[in-house]
C-alpha cells in the first residue's frame, strides 16, 4: 500500500487543522474564532532555530494555511512556498475579515505517536498519563491499535498496526512486564519496537521500575524508567521536549485561556495505578496488597465449601 493512500482517520475533536503564519503577533482573536469552530491552530515549534525541514513537516500535516498582517516575514514566505508544493488552500486574513470555513482534506493524514505496549485494562491509567504529556508537549494525537479513537482501510490487524508504526511521527514503546509473563519481554511488543527501528521511527522506550537490562537488540538504546504513573508522564514530557524539533508543533488553541480544543488533562489516581509482578511498593503498600490476595483466596475457598454442601 502506498503511503498517500494510508490516511487514519483519527478522532479528536478537531474538524480540520490549519498551519498559522503571522508578519507579526499572534493574531489570538483569529485563533479563539477558529477554536470556537472546532479547528486547529498550529505553528512552528518555538524557540528552536529556524528550520525549513521542521516547518515543512508540520505544514504537510495541516488541511489549509493562514497567514495574517501586512509586512513581510521570512516565516510567512517559507509555509507560502511550502504549502504550494503540496498542494495545500492559502488562506489571507485581514483583521476583523470574516473566516472563511475550512474543511478536512481526507486525503492528508494528521500527524499522531504510536503507544506500543501493554494494552489490558489494569494499564489504562499509564495510557492516559502517555497520551496527555503527548498531546500536550508534542501538540499530536496518541493512537494505539485498539484504543477506538481511529480508523483505517486496512482490514488485517498486523497490517494495521505496521502502517501506523511506519506512518507515526514517533513511537513510545512501554516494556513493562505483566503477570502474564512476568519475567520475560513480550514477544509482540519486542516485533513491534523492530518495525519502529527499521522504519526510522524517533523512539522513547520506557519500563515501569525496578531498573533491568532490556533484550540484546535494544541494549544499547536509552530507556526511561517510573515507578509511578505521574512520573511517566512528567518523564514523557521531557523526553518530547528535547527530541521536539523533530517530533512536536506548537498548538495555539491549548494557549487560550478556555480553549475548546483543550489537551487532555491527566490526573494521577493512586487507586488505579499498575502494580505489576515486579512493582516495587513501600512495605504498608506491599502488606495491604498481600492481604487483599489471601483475603480473595479465602473468600473464594468459603464459597467453594458452601457450593460443596449445597450438593450434599
Amino acid at each position: 500500500m502506498e503511503h498517500h493512500l494510508f490516511t487514519p482517520e483519527i478522532d479528536d475533536g478537531a474538524k480540520a487543522d490549519v498551519y498559522l503564519a503571522s508578519a507579526g503577533e499572534v493574531p489570538w482573536d483569529v485563533v479563539a474564532v477558529l477554536d470556537a469552530a472546532g479547528v486547529r491552530v498550529v505553528g512552528d515549534v518555538p524557540g528552536l532555530p529556524r528550520d525549513e525541514a521542521r516547518i515543512r513537516r508540520i505544514v504537510s500535516g495541516c488541511d489549509a494555511l493562514i497567514t495574517t498582517g501586512n509586512g513581510q516575514s521570512t516565516d510567512v514566505d517559507t509555509a507560502s512556498r511550502i504549502s504550494a508544493e503540496l498542494g495545500l488552500p492559502h488562506l489571507v486574513l485581514e483583521r476583523g475579515a470574516p473566516l472563511p470555513e475550512i474543511m478536512r482534506r481526507g486525503a492528508r493524514a494528521r500527524p499522531y505517536a504510536f503507544f506500543v505496549g501493554r494494552l489490558e485494562r489494569d494499564f489504562t491509567l499509564a495510557r492516559e498519563a502517555i497520551r496527555a504529556a503527548i498531546e500536550r508537549e508534542a501538540g499530536i494525537a496518541c493512537l494505539w491499535a485498539d484504543d477506538g479513537r481511529h480508523r483505517t482501510s486496512v482490514t488485517s490487524v498486523r497490517e494495521s498496526t505496521r502502517m501506523l508504526i511506519e506512518h507515526a511521527s514517533f513511537v513510545i514503546a512501554d516494556l513493562t512486564l505483566g503477570i502474564e509473563n512476568p519475567r520475560q519481554e513480550n514477544p509482540s511488543r519486542a516485533h513491534e519496537i523492530g518495525m519502529a527501528m527499521a522504519y526510522q521511527r524517533p523512539l522513547m522506550l520506557s519500563s515501569q521500575e525496578p531498573r533491568r537490562y532490556p533484550y540484546f537488540s535494544i541494549g544499547d538504546l536509552q530507556m526511561t524508567f517510573w515507578e509511578t504513573e505521574d512520573e511517566l508522564e512528567r518523564r514523557t514530557r521531557s523526553w518530547v521536549r528535547a527530541h521536539a524539533g523533530s517530533v512536536a508543533r506548537r498548538v495555539f488553541n491549548h494557549e487560550l485561556p478556555s480553549p475548546v480544543l483543550a489537551p487532555t488533562a491527566f490526573v494521577y489516581d493512586r487507586a488505579r495505578r499498575y502494580i505489576g509482578p515486579n512493582t516495587p511498593m513501600p512495605h504498608a503498600d506491599a502488606w495491604a496488597n498481600r492481604a487483599m490476595r489471601t483475603g480473595a483466596v479465602a473468600v473464594s475457598a468459603a464459597i467453594v465449601s458452601v457450593l460443596a454442601w449445597l450438593r450434599r
